[in-house]
C-alpha cells in the first residue's frame, strides 16, 4: 500500500468505522467527542459502534455519562463526561472571547453578573428557553446569559429529540453535583495531543492545531512532550508503529454513511484530507470559503464512504415519518440504497426513500 491507503486504512479502523466499536460510550470515548448537534451526534456514532438504539444513545444524557460542553474550535462537543473537564481545559473558549461575545451580545459585565445568579437558580433543573424567560421575568436577554453561562461550562445543554436539536439548559452543579473540575491547560493540551494522535494520526502538528482551535505553538510544545516518531511530515504515537506498518487493506465493498461534521471529516486541515477524499472532490465534500472559488471551509459535509474513501455526498429531510434521502455521488459510483436502513431506523423513520440526484 503507498502512505494515504496505509492512511485510510489506519484511520477506518482507529475511527470504529465498520462498527468496530463496542456500546456507545465506548466508541465515543474512542474518537474523543463529536459534534453535539443533532442528528451529527447519533449519526457519527451509528456506523462505529457493534449497535446502537435511540433510547441507548438517550440514557447516556440520561445517566450523566456524557455532557455537552464548548470545546475544540469552540463548538459545542457531545463528550465522555469523565474527560469533559480535561477536554474543557485543553481546548475551551477563553475569557477573553467570552468578554467580547458578550460585547456582541449588547451586555455588559455588570448586566451578566447581575443576571447570573438569576439563570441559575432557574437552570436547577433542565428547562428549555422559553421556560427560562418566564422564570427569570425579565426584559433582558436571560437566554443569552444562559448560553454564555454554556461556554463558561456553568450550564449543560440536554437533548430530547435525535432529528434536531430541541435543547434544555440546566446549571452543571444541579446536573452533575459538582462544577467541571479545573485542569491545568498545558496538562490538558498535551493529553488531548495524544488523544488526536490515538485517534486519528499519523498527522501533522497543523493538523491538531486547526481541529482543537489551538495557537499551532501550544499545539507543538503539547506534541513535543509525546513519544512519536515521524513518518513523511506526520506524527505517529512511537507505541504505534508496528501496528501501523503491518495495517490491512480495507474490504473494497465496505461502505459507510457518515453525517455532517462527523469526527473523522472534521479531523484534519484543509490541506490535510487526501486519507478521506481526492483533492479532486474537496470542494464537494466541505463547505466552500465564501469570495475564495475551490477553496474549503471546515464544515464536513454528509458523506458516503466506500472502502474508506468518500464517494459520495447525501442530504435528507423528513415528512412525518417518512425519510427522504438524496445522493449525489461523485464518479457515477452506484451505492446500495441499503446503506441508509440503519439511518432510518435510528431516526425512527417509517420507510425510507433514496434517489440520485444532486444534493
Amino acid at each position: 500500500m503507498d502512505l494515504t491507503a496505509r492512511l485510510r486504512s489506519w484511520t477506518y479502523r482507529r475511527q470504529r468505522l465498520g462498527r468496530l466499536g463496542g456500546g456507545p460510550l465506548e466508541t465515543l470515548c474512542d474518537i474523543i467527542a463529536v459534534y453535539s448537534t443533532h442528528p451529527s451526534a447519533p449519526l457519527t456514532l451509528l456506523p462505529r459502534c457493534a449497535s446502537l438504539a435511540a433510547d441507548e444513545f438517550r440514557s447516556m444524557e440520561q445517566q450523566r455519562d456524557v455532557v455537552r460542553i464548548t470545546a475544540m474550535r469552540g463548538s459545542s462537543f457531545m463528550v465522555p463526561t469523565r474527560t469533559a473537564a480535561t477536554i474543557f481545559a485543553a481546548a475551551g473558549v477563553p475569557p477573553a472571547q467570552l468578554a467580547r461575545r458578550l460585547q456582541y451580545g449588547g451586555l455588559d459585565v455588570e448586566a451578566y453578573t447581575r443576571l447570573t445568579p438569576k439563570v441559575l437558580e432557574c437552570c436547577s433543573t433542565p428547562i428549555t428557553p422559553a421556560e427560562l424567560r418566564r422564570c427569570a421575568a425579565s426584559n433582558e436577554d436571560v437566554y443569552f446569559v444562559a448560553r454564555m453561562l454554556a461556554r463558561e461550562g456553568r450550564i449543560l445543554r440536554i437533548g430530547a429529540s435525535l432529528r434536531t436539536d430541541q435543547l434544555k439548559y440546566v446549571a452543571t452543579e444541579a446536573w452533575l453535583g459538582h462544577p467541571i473540575e479545573a485542569v491545568d491547560p498545558g496538562q490538558a493540551l498535551e493529553w488531548l495531543a495524544g488523544e488526536y494522535l490515538r485517534a486519528f494520526g499519523p498527522a501533522r502538528v497543523s493538523d491538531f492545531a486547526w481541529w482543537a482551535g489551538a495557537p499551532r505553538r501550544s499545539a507543538l510544545a503539547a506534541c513535543a512532550r509525546l513519544d512519536t516518531v515521524e513518518r513523511d511530515g506526520l506524527l505517529l504515537l512511537a507505541a504505534e508503529q508496528d501496528a501501523f506498518d503491518a495495517v490491512e487493506p480495507l474490504d473494497p465493498a465496505a461502505v459507510e454513511v457518515l453525517p455532517k461534521w462527523d469526527s473523522y471529516t472534521m479531523a484534519y486541515a484543509p490541506d490535510g484530507r487526501q486519507r478521506l477524499v481526492d483533492d479532486a472532490f474537496l470542494g464537494r465534500a466541505y463547505t466552500s470559503v465564501e469570495g475564495s472559488p475551490g477553496a474549503t471551509a471546515g464544515d464536513g459535509l454528509p458523506l458516503v464512504l466506500r472502502s474508506g474513501r468518500a464517494v459520495a455526498i447525501w442530504s435528507h429531510r423528513f415528512d412525518g415519518q417518512r425519510l427522504s434521502v438524496t445522493v449525489a455521488p461523485f464518479e457515477g459510483q452506484q451505492l446500495p440504497n441499503s446503506a441508509f436502513d440503519a439511518v432510518g431506523q435510528l431516526l425512527s423513520a417509517s420507510t425510507i426513500d433514496v434517489t440520485t440526484g444532486q444534493t
